[in-house]
């Protein structure tokens, strides 16, 4: 797992303290088409993903998929409200191609905050950046079309085009799949 050079950079890990934080982490492969995650399940667990794709999603009320989001590699996996706060989850998470995680227990995560203090500022930091993330996408719903929330996707995440089954991405975007038919076709 690369912890990441901005990590290494903003929280002054030494190197005795990013093999102490390798160390809690454990690989795990999950296959095209298995669950990381399963709603009602409480998550128990932190995804790094090294290679593969997966994505979040839940049913509506007419049992229609609806994606949350996508984890490529470099992407961290967490269901915060079900990790934190020891609750089921509203969501699946499930591979769309074979991959390949680390992977940190809850209790692997409590214990490095008691060896490593800096881990509670990084969550915070991350979790931050979370939020942000859905107020963003949130308001991308109000304020943009469906053509405009057609192409920010493009642009934000263009390795996914190829990898990634049009209906996920209409659904990701809050369409049907005749009207991203239609938008595409316009492009």
């Amino acid at each position: 797992m690369n912890i990441g050079k901005w990590t290494i950079e903003k929280y002054n890990f030494s190197e005795e303290e990013i093999k102490l934080t390798l160390s809690h982490f454990v690989p795990k492969m999950v296959k095209e088409n298995e669950f990381f995650l399963k709603a009602g399940e409480v998550s128990n667990y932190i995804g790094y993903v090294t290679k593969g794709l997966l994505r979040s999603y839940f049913y509506d009320d007419q049992a229609n998929e609806i994606t949350t989001n996508f984890f490529p590699e470099g992407s961290l996996i967490i269901v915060a409200d079900s990790f934190n706060n020891r609750l089921p989850s509203k969501e699946y998470i499930k591979a769309i191609e074979d991959s390949e995680l680390s992977i940190i227990s809850y209790q692997e995560q409590m214990d490095l905050y008691k060896l490593l203090p800096a881990w509670y500022q990084i969550c915070k930091d991350f979790g931050d950046i979370k939020i942000s993330e859905i107020l963003n996408r949130a308001e991308s719903f109000q304020t943009l079309s469906a053509s405009e929330r057609y192409q920010k996707f493009c642009s934000e995440f263009p390795q996914l085009l190829q990898r990634v089954n049009l209906g996920y991405i209409a659904s990701y975007i809050g369409v049907d799949n005749a009207t991203l038919s239609r938008i595409r076709k316009k492009k």
